[in-house]
């Protein structure tokens, strides 16, 4: 092989490490001993429903996208009766959320070193935003890394395959298919480009490009609707997932939205710090150059996210996780940056590990505390709550992971 090859391979190596790290801190994982938080719960109850010969939505309620639920009973089919197939799903997920960040960052750099940092740095926002795993917003991010590589991709070179526009719709299906919230990605660089292509009266492109897109969706749509209606529960998805959840985030105001969106910006330093530097080099090369390139359209990104994780007014933690790839441009093009501006490689070396001390100290600090927490049993789990019918149906089907005490300790009924 070649030295490129062997660089790509260690690589991805290297980010499945990373990945299965991070998945240690899932509530999941085979040696916690935590219970899951209350959404989490949920999940796994209809997963083992779904086992059992049950149909979501037909015979159990919630109101999150079938893909979701999928995943769950996917897990369950790798390992019966253990969390751990779930987990494995986690770990997976993270690693190929990690290679499409690597991906996106190879765009903007040609060092495979600038790429990986970027793409594990990038990761930051977990630490506020992870709760243990098995949120609906982790499993969408693989979708949205993939699509957000392709285009950017597309802006850089201006070119893009028909199967490239093609899986970008399949992947924001299954993202709005996980919850309805989840298509910022989409929504902002099928814009930009649809203008783009606008402008330069590009009719006969923008039409490929709607067309492959559109059959992208269409067919996860067609064969979600297909299985649905087979288990006699279209309809009542439609109902709850469309009716429900329009009534969910009917309740939001302008007051809970605005504060929405500032807790957020301000959940994570490192995110405003990070845009900050982005705004200041952009700027930078616009006046010098008098030209407005594609890495400007990582604000309409992170705007376009926070508008609609902030839909709800809710602001519960776990939305945040929508902002994680809104790092990757920031993060590539800081990084960038600093390389060019030293001399030579250990040059750069030198002063990158100078500048992350903090940033890393603080990174692997609170990873090792979510972890050690997952396995011990002296902390309360705080995340646990809901109905304990849930706990006591997945602990059934999972062989009692965890004690009848533990359950009445941990499980507290929010609702």
């Amino acid at each position: 092989m070649t030295k490129n090859k062997i660089y790509f391979l260690i690589t991805i190596f290297a980010l499945g490490l990373v990945a299965i790290y991070i998945s240690m801190a899932s509530s999941l994982n085979p040696w916690s001993k935590v219970l899951p938080h209350l959404d989490s719960a949920v999940w796994l109850r209809c997963g083992v429903g779904m086992k059992q010969g049950q149909v979501v939505y037909r015979d159990l309620f919630d109101h999150k996208g079938p893909i979701l639920f999928l995943i769950q009973w996917l897990g369950f089919t790798i390992t019966p009766h253990s969390l751990t197939g779930i987990w494995i799903l986690e770990c997976i997920f993270m690693w190929v959320t990690l290679v499409s960040f690597y991906l996106c960052a190879r765009i903007f750099s040609d060092s495979k070193l600038v790429g990986f940092l970027a793409a594990v740095l990038s990761l930051h926002g977990l630490l506020y935003f992870y709760q243990q795993g098995n949120c609906v917003e982790e499993w969408a991010l693989p979708f949205m890394g993939f699509s957000l590589f392709i285009f950017l991709k597309y802006l850089k070179t201006e070119k893009a395959s028909k199967v490239h526009i093609l899986i970008a719709g399949m992947c924001m299906a299954c993202s709005f298919l996980l919850n309805g919230n989840l298509i910022a990605v989409w929504v902002s660089y099928v814009l930009i480009i649809a203008v783009k292509l606008i402008i330069r009266k590009q009719y006969q492109d923008l039409g490929m490009c709607v067309g492959m897109f559109t059959l992208g969706m269409m067919i996860i749509f067609s064969i979600t609707s297909i299985v649905l209606g087979i288990n006699g529960a279209l309809g009542d998805f439609i109902k709850i997932y469309f009716g429900f959840n329009s009534e969910y985030a009917g309740g939001v105001t302008v007051k809970t939205f605005v504060l929405s969106i500032l807790n957020f910006i301000y959940a994570d330093t490192w995110f405003v710090v990070m845009n900050i530097v982005l705004f200041s080099n952009l700027l930078h090369d616009l006046l010098t150059n008098k030209k407005v390139d594609y890495r400007w359209s990582a604000f309409l990104y992170t705007a376009i996210s926070l508008c609609l994780l902030s839909m709800s007014g809710r602001g519960y933690e776990h939305y945040g996780i929508q902002l994680v790839p809104c790092m990757i441009v920031p993060m590539v093009v800081c990084i960038e940056k600093i390389r060019c501006w030293c001399g030579s490689s250990k040059e750069f070396l030198i002063i990158l590990a100078v500048t992350s001390i903090f940033f890393l100290k603080f990174s692997v600090d609170e990873y090792n505390e979510d972890i050690r927490w997952t396995m011990t049993e002296g902390v309360d789990n705080y995340y646990a709550g809901g109905d304990i019918e849930n706990y006591t149906v997945v602990n059934d089907w999972i062989g009692g992971r965890w004690t009848d005490e533990q359950i009445d300790k941990w499980v507290v009924n929010d609702l």
